[in-house]
């Protein structure tokens, strides 16, 4: 039979299972092993002990572009104070997030001189000219990522937040972007940097070194504007460049020649190795143009900065999670309800009834659904009655008599008749928890953001919510945990699911 009133009640967790990803390599390796090290503090959000740990590897693997994407976030979050670091009670003060955003995005774009289809740093670029108020250039970057990725939901989130955000303050009229550097524009606005087109020109004219010009094409073929699909090694190939291909390089430069007929016989002859590109990528010429390159990228960081001070530009930040906690912070009673987890004998018992012509049990819970702040960017609340409809589908519960039991819920606002009270929550549970709930009746609560992914408070996607929802409530109809994996009511999750996290 079931009990109409449960004498032990339970407090249940949901915990979170962390698991090292794709930017910490599994080989045991010195790397590896400074990854691991550097893990620790940037998970607790003391970000500038890891950042040491970085620059070491750096030293030691300077093109290594998950190195600077790591670092990267890093800064980006260090301008945060929502961070496990900066958390009240830590009395942490906090450092220039102006600078910090802007030593970000420096990181981000080595990531991307070395790498330039990482989605992650170009998100990281995105996020770091969102923080700047520049939301047409973040756009621009995060439209790239989306390229590469047309299914990344994190670029998606962050495309959204665009979206309303420039729809909000009408900013395809209003917004006043810094300009760009001129070199800045001429590049993007050339497939081909025009540098590798002049040293065409002089390589032609034999004033540059046939590795010079080799460097230039290197830089090509790095860069995905010539993709070579396979490589021919002719063992008596010549390492002697053919004197028609000088001739049709000056043609070139002289744009006598398109730029997709050169490329396309550049292609031809790298893959059948009548081209070797295995000369020095840090040619003196492509080392002074990335130097330029990425002075002016700085330069124009600075000149945002200024504009921002100057303009008193405001600035809404396109990754809501720092805000939302800020929400939660303010009025802390008010939507965490801890305080009634260890009182159940407060809550009604529930109403359970044998329906004659079924011969099931039914057991009605009426759910109080705790008020949320305003302006939540994520509708995590919609998705509660999913998690009902999860339960009272559910055809195998049963009582301890053998016979089967169906689950209804209504919801009240009234507390003193609810049996359940729930609420969302943003605060440090313990480590991993993600919700908390009392067995059989009283309170559920359920986390709508971690500091599991990067240190950081980030919000978790719906789909997450809503799993620690459904598996809270089956704790409140009286559910323990299961040691199956696959179930719902087993104690860990292994894949939370962030909204806005870069390392997601």
């Amino acid at each position: 039979m079931i009990q109409n009133s449960i004498k032990l009640f339970m407090i249940f967790s949901l915990t979170s299972v962390l698991f090292v990803g794709s930017a910490l390599a599994q080989d045991a390796d010195d790397r590896t092993k400074l990854l691991a090290e550097s893990q620790k503090p940037f998970l607790k959000g003391e970000y500038e002990k890891a950042i040491k740990i970085f620059d070491e590897m750096l030293e030691i693997y300077p093109t290594d572009s998950k190195i600077f994407e790591m670092k990267g976030v890093a800064l980006s979050n260090l301008r945060l104070e929502s961070t496990l670091a900066m958390q009240p009670q830590q009395n942490v003060s906090a450092g220039d997030p102006s600078n910090f955003n802007k030593l970000s995005m420096l990181e981000f774009y080595k990531a991307l001189e070395i790498n330039s289809n990482s989605v992650l740093a170009l998100n990281g670029m995105g996020l770091g000219f969102g923080n700047f108020g520049e939301y047409s250039e973040a756009e621009q970057y995060f439209k790239k990522a989306l390229e590469i990725d047309p299914d990344n939901e994190i670029t998606q989130n962050y495309l959204y937040s665009l979206e309303k955000l420039m729809e909000k303050y009408s900013l395809n009229i209003f917004e006043n972007p810094t300009k760009k550097p001129d070199f800045l524009q001429k590049i993007e606005e050339m497939t081909i940097p025009y540098w590798v087109k002049n040293n065409a020109g002089w390589w032609a004219e034999d004033k540059i070194s046939d590795n010079d010009f080799i460097a230039g094409i290197e830089y090509l073929t790095k860069n995905k504007i010539i993709s070579i699909s396979s490589q021919n090694n002719k063992e008596n190939s010549s390492d002697v460049i053919p004197s028609w291909i000088k001739n049709n390089a000056g043609w070139w430069s002289a744009g006598k020649i398109s730029d997709e007929d050169f490329l396309s016989g550049i292609k031809y002859l790298i893959e059948n190795s009548v081209i070797k590109v295995n000369a020095p990528t840090n040619s003196e010429l492509v080392q002074k143009e990335l130097e330029r390159k990425a002075w002016n990228f700085e330069q124009y960081l600075k000149d945002i900065q200024n504009d921002v001070k100057n303009q008193n530009r405001y600035v809404e930040n396109i990754n809501p999670s720092e805000y939302v906690i800020i929400k939660y912070w303010k009025d802390y009673n008010k939507w965490n309800l801890e305080q009634y987890l260890n009182k159940p004998e407060i809550f009604p018992d529930r109403n359970v009834w044998l329906d004659p012509e079924t011969d099931r049990y039914v057991i009605e819970y009426k759910v109080y659904i705790n008020e949320q702040p305003l302006g939540l960017p994520i509708d995590h609340v919609s998705t509660l009655e999913n998690s009902f409809n999860f339960w009272e589908k559910h055809s195998n519960l049963q009582a301890n008599d053998g016979k089967k039991v169906d689950i209804k819920f209504d919801t009240t606002e009234t507390k003193s008749e609810a049996n359940v009270w729930v609420t969302w929550v943003v605060r440090n549970m313990g480590e991993g928890v993600l919700g908390h709930a009392n067995l059989g009746k009283g309170i559920v609560e359920v986390a709508i953001g971690s500091y599991g992914c990067d240190g950081s408070f980030q919000l978790f996607g719906v789909d997450t919510v809503e799993y620690i929802m459904t598996h809270e409530l089956g704790h409140s109809i009286s559910l323990g945990h299961s040691t199956n994996p696959e179930s719902i009511m087993y104690p860990s999750i292994s894949n939370t699911d962030y909204a806005y996290c870069l390392l997601n």
